[in-house]
């Protein structure tokens, strides 16, 4: 039996925006892994045809193909490495009110482990106290 429009709750704007971005950063995601395969798999075949007796004649009827396929990879790469960039910098906020501060703690210190820096001019330890002091 399917719901009423009374029976299902309302999500506040919240929650909405913060579902909306996960879907947008899974389905972001999911395109880059997707772009990754598909360049793996053009690679492959530009090697085979690189190897290939008939390569003068592949590039003869294909050639664009061949020589455009790589750019329109790269340029979707960038696309999508762009996208996630802004994804993540849109989610750190949804995700760090989420987070206890052992969690906030623990990935500062991976990130700054594996790239000799931290993520932020801002210590974890002010950027908690702001957000303390702006809720009050």
């Amino acid at each position: 039996m399917p719901f009423a429009e009374d029976d299902v709750p309302k999500l506040s704007k919240t929650s909405s925006s913060q579902a909306a971005w996960a879907l947008i950063m899974e389905g972001t995601t999911r395109a880059r892994v997707d772009g990754h395969r598909l360049r793996h798999l053009m690679d492959r075949a530009l090697k085979l045809i690189e190897a290939s007796e008939h390569k003068d004649h592949f590039y003869q009827v294909a050639g664009d193909i061949i020589m455009g396929a790589p750019r329109l990879v790269d340029m979707l790469d960038q696309d999508l490495d762009r996208t996630l960039l802004a994804l993540s910098k849109m989610g750190e906020e949804f995700l760090d009110s989420r987070l206890p501060l052992s969690d906030k703690v623990m990935v500062e210190e991976a990130v700054e482990a594996a790239f000799g820096k931290p993520r932020s001019h801002v210590s974890l330890a002010e950027r908690v106290a702001k957000r303390y002091l702006d809720s009050e």
